[in-house]
Formats: structure tokens, C-alpha cells, sequence
């Protein structure tokens, strides 16, 4: 198994963690998710929909770690993943100026250009 490949599944395993971790407790209970990272309330039915969303993530990447040997399912997903976690860490980065979040919402930063930067390496190594 080539390096790249061992990173990917990396990816998708702590990915994994991330999204069932952030997504049940953003779609069982918003309201404290809020209270955690000192972000203001707009909607909760909007956020347990992002916590659905991001459930629904979880459950597709367990099903591409059965296929990592297929590099042609799994790209359009690696592009996907760059995408939100770069705008992701965009938003986190307009949130944190706009509404003085705690030091603790720069986790969520953290987190979103930790995985725009391996899905970027993933995808610099497999088009070698």
C-alpha cells in the first residue's frame, strides 16, 4: 500500500470521527453546541440540518473506506472535502472576527484547514 493510500484512509478515518462527533451533537443539541463555541443562535432547525448533513457525510465516507482501491469513486469526494473545509475555514475565520468567539471556536478553524491541507496533499500525490 503506497503512502498516499495509508493517508487516505487517515483522512477518512479521523474524518469520520470529526463528522459523527460534530454532527450528533450538533443535531441532537444545537443550542449547546452554541453556548460552547459563543456563536449566536440564528436557527436551530438550519443547524441540526447541517447536523444531518454532516451525519450523512460520515455514513458515505464508511462506505468509500470499503473502496479506497477505487481512486476514481473516491476523487470527486477528496474535491468535495477540500471545497467545504476551505470555505469552512473562510466562514470560521469571518465568525471569529465578526462575533469574538471564544478561543475555543478556533478549534473549528483548526480542524477545517487541517483537512483542506491533506485533501489537497492526497490529491497532489494521486495525480502524480
Amino acid at each position: 500500500m503506497a503512502l498516499v493510500d495509508k493517508e487516505l484512509k487517515i483522512n477518512f478515518i479521523l474524518g469520520f470521527i470529526v463528522l459523527i462527533y460534530y454532527g450528533l451533537w450538533i443535531f441532537i443539541s444545537y443550542e449547546s453546541w452554541v453556548a460552547v463555541f459563543n456563536w449566536p443562535l440564528f436557527d436551530p432547525a438550519v443547524g441540526r440540518y447541517l447536523g444531518g448533513v454532516l451525519i450523512a457525510w460520515a455514513i458515505i465516507i464508511l462506505k468509500l473506506l470499503r473502496e479506497l482501491d477505487n481512486w476514481e469513486r473516491i476523487e470527486n469526494w477528496i474535491i468535495f472535502s477540500v471545497i467545504v473545509n476551505i470555505l469552512g475555514a473562510i466562514s470560521f475565520i469571518i465568525t471569529i472576527i465578526v462575533y469574538t468567539t471564544n478561543p475555543v471556536g478556533i478549534i473549528n478553524l483548526i480542524i477545517a484547514i487541517f483537512f483542506a491541507v491533506l485533501g489537497l496533499h492526497i490529491l497532489i500525490q494521486k495525480r502524480k
